[in-house]
Parts: C-alpha cells; sequence; structure tokens
C-alpha cells in the first residue's frame, strides 16, 4: 500500500505517461514514415506492433506482485521512458543505412522485424507501467475501481499528448526536439513519486536530477542536424524544414539541389526532361492555352515550360509552404506577375475554385498512398472537369516501363484509364519511364513533335528527334493492348488504383508471408478461444476501436489532404472519448454482463451511421466530424472497460494484466487486419460491414453466456 503523500503522485505520473505514449507514437511513426517513405500500410503495421508489444508488457506486469518490487520498476521505468523515444529516432536515421543496403525500398518482412526490434523496450516497459500503477494506485479506492481510474487518468494524459503535439509541438518543433518535453514531464513524475524508506528516496532523486542533468546536456547539442546527415550521405544538407505536413530536406552535391520531402525524391535540378514531358505532351493539344492550375512542383521550374505558351494566368496550389520557402531561398524562384501562389490543399482548392481552366497539370508522385491517391479518383477527375473551359485538358504521370508491363501494373494503368474515361471523351497514354496521362473532349494526337513545330516552342529534349523514338505506333499499340476493360475504376473510398499500386510494391521484394501469417493466425485463435465471453467482448472492442480509428484517419486523408494535420488531434478526441466513457461507467453502481451487451449493441448502430456517413457524400464529411466520430468509438471503448475489470476482478494485477492484453491485443489484430489486408483489398464499405458480422457474432456469444 502506498500513503497520501502518492494520492496526487501516481495519478500524474500515469498521466504523463500517457503524454509520453501519444507524442512518442506519433513522432516515431512520423519518423518511420519520413526514412522509409511510407504509407499507409506502414501506418497500419506500426500501430499494430506498438498495440501488441504494449499489450505484452502489460501481460507480463501482472507477475509483478510485491510493493517494494512495483514501485521501484515504477521509478525506474519513468526514467527510461524519459529517454528511449529519442533513442528511437536516432536509431531509426542512423541504422537505415547498416541494417539495409544503400538506396533498397525495405520489403514488409524486414520492417516489421526492425520495426519490433526496436518498439520493444518501449512499449514492454510502458504495458508493464499500466498493470503495476493498477497495483499501487492509493489505498483510498477499492481495487475494483482502481483499474478504472488509472484507465482515465492514463486516457487524460492520452488527450493532452495528442492536443499538445497537434497544436504546439508540430508548429514549432522538429522530431526529437519534441520529445523534450514528454522526457522532462516523465522525469518530473519521477521526482514527484514518494519512496517507502530513506534509501529508495535517495535513488529516486539521483535518477531524477542525473536525468534532468542529462536531458540538459542533451538539448543543448545539434542532435537533428548530426543525425539528419546520416541519412543523405555523400551529399550536404543545406536546409531542412519541418511542418505540420512533414519535413522537407534540401541537399546540395556539387552543382545539383535535390528537394526530399518525407522522405520521397521530389526533384533535382536542373529538372527539365520531366518538366518538358509533363507541359509539352498536353498544351501543344490546346489551341489557346488562357489559364493553368498547376498542382504541386511549381519550384522544380516546371512554371517556365507552362509561360512558353503565353499563358495569361496560372494558379499554383501547393500544401507545403515549406517547399515554397525552401525553393525561394535555394533556387532563387520568383514568381512573374502571372503566376499565382495557392498554399493549400490542391483538392480542397478545386472543390472551392470559381475560376476556370484550359489546363490542369498534377506533378504529384503516383498514387502509393490513400493521400496521394485522392489526386487519380472518378470523384476528383470529376471536379476538375467541372473548373475546365470546354475542350480543356487534364495531364498527368505515373512511372513506367517502355517495353515490359506486368500483370498488377497493367491493372494500374487500367484503373487509371478507365477511371479518366467515365469523364472524359477522349484519353491517350504516351508509354516512357514515365507513363504520361492527357485526357479530354477534344481529340488528342499523338504526333507531339509536329504540334510543337507548329507554335513554335523552344525546347530541349522533347522534339523531333527524341520522339521519333519515344512516340512511336509500336509503343502506343504496346501499352493500348494492355489496358483492359473490365478493371473497376477509381474511387476515393474503394481505391483501386492504390490497391495495384500496392501489389506492385510487395512484388517487388517477392516475399511470402504464409508461415508468418498462419503462425500470427494461431496465436491470435489459440489466445482468443482461451480467455472468457467478457475478455473476448473486450478483445473485440478494441479490434473494432483500432480498426475504426484507422479508417477514420483514412477518411480524413482521403476527404481533407495531409492526414499529419489531423493525426494528433483525431487520437486526442480518440482518447477524450475513452476518457469519457470510463468516467461514466466508473460512476454506475450497478453493472451486469447486460450492460456489456447495451455497449456491444451501440457498437453495430455507430458503424452503420459511420457506413451512411460515408454514403451520404462530402457534405456530410466536414473537418469536425471526423474527430466527433473517433470521440464517439472512443467513448463506447473507454466504457467497456472499467465494467469489465468489476465483472472479471480477482486482484488488481491479475485483473488488470488480462483486461489491458486483451484490449491492446484486439487493437493490434485490428489494425494490421484493416491496413495490410481489408482496406487494400475490399475497401472501406466492406470493411466496415464485416466489422459489424463481427460484433453481432460477439453479442450471440455474451446472450447465450447470459440465458446460461
Amino acid at each position: 500500500m502506498i500513503g497520501n503523500d502518492n494520492r496526487f503522485s501516481i495519478p500524474f505520473a500515469v498521466t504523463v505517461l500517457g503524454i509520453s505514449h501519444v507524442v512518442t507514437q506519433i513522432t516515431v511513426i512520423r519518423e518511420f514514415i519520413n526514412v522509409f517513405a511510407g504509407n499507409e500500410v506502414v501506418l497500419g503495421i506500426l500501430f499494430s506492433l506498438w498495440m501488441l508489444l504494449t499489450g505484452f508488457g502489460a501481460w507480463l506486469g501482472k507477475f509483478v506482485r510485491t510493493f517494494t518490487l512495483q514501485m521501484l520498476l515504477f521509478r525506474l521505468s519513468l526514467f527510461l521512458v524519459a529517454f528511449l523515444p529519442i533513442v528511437h529516432i536516432f536509431l531509426i536515421r542512423f541504422l537505415r543505412d547498416y541494417l539495409f543496403i544503400r538506396g533498397e525500398m525495405p520489403g514488409i518482412g524486414p520492417l516489421i522485424i526492425w520495426a519490433t526490434a526496436l518498439l520493444t523496450p518501449y512499449c514492454l516497459i510502458t504495458g508493464i507501467l499500466l498493470t503495476i500503477a493498477c497495483s499501487i494506485f492509493p489505498a483510498y479506492d477499492s481495487g475494483k475501481l482502481s483499474i478504472g481510474k488509472v484507465y482515465f487518468f492514463d486516457n487524460i494524459g492520452d488527450i493532452l499528448g495528442g492536443l499538445l503535439f497537434t497544436f504546439i509541438l508540430v508548429l514549432y518543433f522538429n522530431n526529437i526536439t519534441i520529445l523534450y518535453v514528454p522526457a522532462f514531464l516523465c522525469l518530473l513524475g519521477l521526482l514527484l513519486v514518494k519512496g517507502s524508506n530513506a534509501g529508495s528516496q535517495y535513488f529516486k532523486f539521483l535518477w531524477g536530477i542525473g536525468g534532468m542533468i542529462l536531458l540538459s546536456i542533451i538539448i543543448l547539442l545539434p542532435l537533428e542536424d548530426i543525425s539528419l546527415q546520416w541519412l543523405y550521405p555523400g551529399q550536404k544538407i543545406v536546409d531542412h524544414l519541418e511542418s505540420p505536413y512533414g519535413r522537407v530536406v534540401v541537399t546540395r552535391d556539387h552543382d545539383q539541389i535535390s528537394f526530399f520531402e518525407n522522405g520521397e525524391h521530389l526533384f533535382s535540378t536542373p529538372n527539365v526532361f520531366a518538366n518538358e514531358e509533363l507541359v509539352h505532351f498536353a498544351l501543344p493539344q490546346i489551341p489557346d492555352v488562357q489559364s493553368v492550375l498547376l498542382i504541386s512542383g511549381g519550384v522544380s521550374g516546371i512554371l517556365d515550360e507552362i509561360l512558353k505558351y503565353d499563358v495569361r494566368t496560372v494558379d499554383y496550389v501547393e500544401l507545403d509552404p515549406s517547399v515554397i520557402t525552401a525553393g525561394m531561398k535555394h533556387l532563387n524562384i520568383h514568381f512573374p506577375q502571372a503566376v499565382h501562389l495557392r498554399q493549400q490543399d490542391g483538392r480542397n482548392f478545386i472543390h472551392n475554385t470559381k475560376n476556370k481552366y484550359t489546363a490542369v497539370i498534377l506533378d504529384l508522385p503516383d498514387p502509393t498512398s490513400l493521400q496521394l491517391n485522392r489526386f487519380y479518383t472518378y470523384e476528383f477527375f470529376n471536379e476538375v472537369k467541372s473548373i475546365l473551359l470546354p475542350k480543356g485538358s487534364i495531364c498527368f504521370g505515373v512511372k513506367g516501363a517502355e517495353n515490359y508491363i506486368s500483370h498488377d501494373q497493367a491493372r494500374f494503368l487500367s484503373a487509371l484509364h478507365n477511371t479518366l474515361k467515365k469523364i472524359f471523351d477522349h484519353v491517350l497514354i504516351i508509354p516512357g519511364e514515365r507513363n504520361i496521362f492527357i485526357a479530354s473532349d477534344r481529340p488528342l494526337s499523338s504526333d507531339i513533335a509536329t504540334l510543337i513545330a507548329a507554335r513554335k516552342i523552344q525546347t530541349t529534349y522533347v522534339n523531333k528527334y527524341y520522339l521519333s523514338g519515344r512516340v512511336t505506333a509500336e509503343r502506343l499499340s504496346f501499352i493500348k493492348q494492355h489496358i483492359i476493360d473490365d478493371v473497376p475504376t477509381n474511387h476515393d473510398f474503394r481505391p483501386t488504383a492504390f490497391i495495384y499500386s500496392i501489389r506492385i510494391w510487395l512484388n517487388m521484394f517477392q516475399e511470402t508471408f504464409k508461415i508468418p501469417l498462419l503462425m500470427i493466425f494461431l496465436f491470435f485463435a489459440t489466445y482468443f478461444a482461451r480467455i472468457g465471453m467478457v475478455n473476448k467482448a473486450l478483445f473485440t472492442t478494441g479490434f473494432t476501436a483500432s480498426s475504426m480509428e484507422i479508417m477514420i484517419l483514412f477518411c480524413f486523408q482521403i476527404s481533407h489532404g495531409s492526414m499529419y494535420t489531423g493525426i494528433g488531434f483525431i487520437i486526442a478526441s480518440f482518447m477524450l472519448g475513452l476518457a469519457a466513457g470510463s468516467y461514466m461507467a466508473n460512476r454506475l453502481l450497478l453493472v451486469t454482463k447486460k450492460t456489456i451487451l447495451e455497449i456491444e449493441a451501440y457498437i453495430i448502430l455507430y458503424i452503420l451511421i459511420f457506413l451512411v456517413i460515408l454514403i451520404a457524400g462530402k457534405s456530410l464529411r466536414g473537418i469536425l466530424i471526423f474527430p466527433v466520430l473517433a470521440i464517439v468509438i472512443g467513448t463506447l471503448t473507454g466504457a467497456e472497460f472499467p465494467i469489465a475489470s468489476r465483472l472479471v476482478y480477482s486482484s488488481p494485477w491479475e485483473t488488470a494484466g488480462s483486461l489491458y492484453t486483451a484490449d491492446l491485443l484486439g487493437g493490434s489484430l485490428g489494425a494490421i487486419v484493416v491496413s495490410l489486408f481489408c482496406v487494400p483489398t475490399i475497401g472501406i464499405f466492406y470493411t466496415c460491414l464485416m466489422l459489424a458480422v463481427f460484433k453481432i457474432l460477439i453479442i450471440s456469444g455474451l446472450v447465450v453466456t447470459i440465458n446460461r
């Protein structure tokens, strides 16, 4: 038991742990995606590993049963949690080119192995801490209620962490300096926890004061500059900028300047060849180019090519202001009077603009993520057509291969072609290292050289000599033969092109996951079969809540742009729901299995409402609806945990360990199943229906148990 001195310090330490947990989770995920140019599949894997390892830590915590050992591990864990996240960032950057071949894109298997090894210490410690906290919580609470209250204080910390990250830390700090804040709070929590004797007090102050001194030294060192340089060997980093949308890095190698954003290579100067292809294949098709909308890429030099057509107006839209800042600083970019810079999301700009354009040019990477896929969907192309002047054109490029097209590559190209064909009368694909798509209601010509010559446009590479080998009848026929008419069109919430781009990505590694997947299935199946019905309900609620949180993040990204602008706020909203639900459940005087049955029914109703919102269209998908959806599912999830703890209570450590394990293991399975399998194969709609059926089965099991 602990005395009154710890009535404040233990809840404060648990709250601090929640702050550290959320800030570290978001920061480490951002760093992984920055370093490995990851997508939503990587995001889901990291979420899954995080919950799996934390759940295993919570299970281990139930074996720590002596009060002295519990207090010792509690204080030691706070010290380690303060510094491990900073070590994580260093290891991600330092080991990138030591574990993997330089320039190699790691496959799913190696990435999972490395991420597991990296995250294990922090996640195990935080999981153990949660279970221990339930055992050493102040004696004025009954054992049954203490578990629910620890869960509540942990959720309060998660809320504060999400809000702190979203509205302060991400705006002013980089990924390393962000972590100094939770580190300081953890050390402060360590200093506040009272020891049971003079010896433990002495060691506590030794760790606490020593940790504060170590943190002060770390803050004074230029760790960001040192560790970033490891990622760009052989190049000099001349600038790096952080924004809510990610990290922009500018490097110099002799006379070449390269731009990188979130780990993706944007362009290197000079970039004349790529710019000429994207502009001069499309604009010569239009007799009078009056106005052009350019989505991204404006600092690479493409504006100079567009302005060769005596364009009256060019609206250049760029989401991340850091790209503009770096371009103006290092490339001496100056925008002519005809160019109007719009610093906002391109999709939202098109939805709201009243302007009309002769041409829309997308200078974007391939749809290898849902964030990028939203610029290649039926919904987007339909909005583009609404702002085009009669017989205007849209143009974009995706990676290609001149002499070989695989099955998945053919279906990927077909998804884009068939989507454009639903909206425009004519679609032309010019094959090459980049397949250039041009779509219009105006007839399109593949005789680009004649069109350019007639306009007397001066080009360096795209001319009759180059085009005579690039745009031939054989190559045009070759790519046309690989277009499959029955490939479904690409939609926001049925992302066909994204699915095939993921398959192309996975096929690059020739990895087989049959044995690991079978082992994972057997583990979860065995665990699920061995636990009681209440724990089964909690497991499936964790599965559903994690799945819905992932899909809310995906839908936010599809509807409103970069996930990074909202990930912290949505996670904080989810945690707010958890706290509200646990608080209300803790105040219930009487709970039975029928109480859980009611919550399960509400979860099914929630899933159906979520589906209605998606089907209803953009009018119901405002920016605030997603935090509200996160709060609601969080409330339902948070209410079930303390109710379950009161129904199956045996001892603080045993009950807390088993329930946290069920909740987190369910969440882990949900994150990886939804992100790696369900959304990429059946889409968001059918994934929601699957979750509803899953919960109906659990309700049936609860009904059978109650009626026995």
